[in-house]
């Protein structure tokens, strides 16, 4: 199952996403590596590969499963060496008890929560972990804040991360433990080019008709001008982890 809203979006721009996304920081990929690295990993949801990229760069040989056709484009395009299907995260396709680890990175709030969980849990081995990765902005800075509420009036019913039905689905599950929670800040060198980029890559801005998308990324761009030619994107990168009970 893939959202209407991810399926337009991402579609229509997969390659500024790889662009302007945030890679995630150093130490969210070795803590992962170390913990959850060995065995069969899969990266779930994996989109134009950020963190796939990240894996391939400390030695690891994820699979990677998505369904949006442009995402996995590019993902393949720049990592021409992982195995990238065509699935969704309610039917991977894998085998039952194969994999040791899968990873969502920044994409767990787009699935049906009941019928990914139980997908997962039948491809992971016994003792196996779901490993949720993501890039957070931090709204106490004023101008994110300013800038989440111009991006917000077009969000409608879009799933998001921070409403954390995601998180409530996998808590209710008695099939999973959670086993690690770990954060860290990971600010970003910006431009106004950008801070714009980064609304563009949001679904459902990417969705919009051409005249309401334009409007809104002009307003992004007056609020990104106003603070600076350079300046940090303020995010944090977190980890939580489950382990199969």
């Amino acid at each position: 199952m893939v959202h209407q809203s991810a399926e337009s979006g991402y579609d229509q721009q997969s390659e500024i996403y790889a662009r302007v996304r945030p890679g995630y920081h150093p130490d969210l990929v070795a803590r992962f590596a170390h913990r959850y690295g060995e065995g069969v990993v899969v990266d779930l949801g994996a989109g134009t590969g950020i963190f796939t990229g990240h894996l391939v760069d400390v030695g690891l040989t994820p699979t990677a499963i998505e369904p949006v056709a442009a995402m996995r484009k590019t993902l393949v395009a720049t990592h021409p060496s992982i195995v990238a299907i065509d699935g969704t995260a309610e039917a991977t396709g894998l085998p039952a008890n194969s994999v040791a680890t899968v990873v969502v990175a920044q994409a767990f709030h787009w699935f049906d929560h009941p019928s990914a969980l139980a997908e997962i849990a039948r491809i992971l081995r016994p003792d196996g972990h779901l490993v949720c990765v993501w890039n957070v902005r931090d709204e106490s800075v004023p101008w994110v804040a300013g800038w989440t509420e111009i991006v917000d009036r077009y969000a409608d019913d879009t799933p998001r991360h921070r409403d954390m039905a995601w998180r409530r689905a996998i808590e209710a599950d008695a099939t999973f433990e959670l086993v690690d929670e770990w954060s860290t800040p990971n600010p970003i060198p910006a431009t106004p080019d950008t801070v714009v980029g980064r609304a563009l890559s949001t679904s459902f801005i990417a969705a919009l008709d051409p005249t309401s998308r334009s409007e809104v990324l002009a307003e992004i761009r007056e609020l990104a001008e106003s603070i600076g030619e350079t300046f940090e994107f303020p995010y944090r990168s977190e980890l939580q982890a489950w382990r199969l009970a």
